[in-house]
């Protein structure tokens, strides 16, 4: 039962991962100074979007964390913008630890 939790905690994280990146999209200066909740059914993420001071210039760093009951899960993706053309490119996403 826990590892589904688990699971289900990752996708919840990979889920508020996907909102940050289509958010970035739509606002190439869209950040975040404090987490903010994205809820789907009983699962949630807690993202939060750094621009430019995290990663370096042009770049946006999105941490999620994902929540489901007790377990969590984390995911760092960093999104490269195109300051001229507003162009969106994921440069990398991977799990950290807690």
């Amino acid at each position: 039962f826990g590892v589904k939790l688990s699971a289900q905690a990752l996708a919840a994280a990979q889920s508020g991962v996907q909102d940050a990146t289509i958010k970035i999209t739509r606002d190439k200066d869209f950040s975040t100074v404090s987490p903010y909740t994205l809820s789907v059914g009983n699962w949630s993420s807690q993202i939060t979007v750094c621009q430019d001071t995290c990663v370096g210039s042009g770049k946006h760093q999105i941490i999620s964390l994902g929540i489901v009951q007790k377990k969590q899960r984390k995911i760092q993706a960093i999104i490269n913008v195109n300051s001229a053309t507003g162009e969106t490119k994921i440069e990398s996403v991977e799990e950290i630890p807690i």
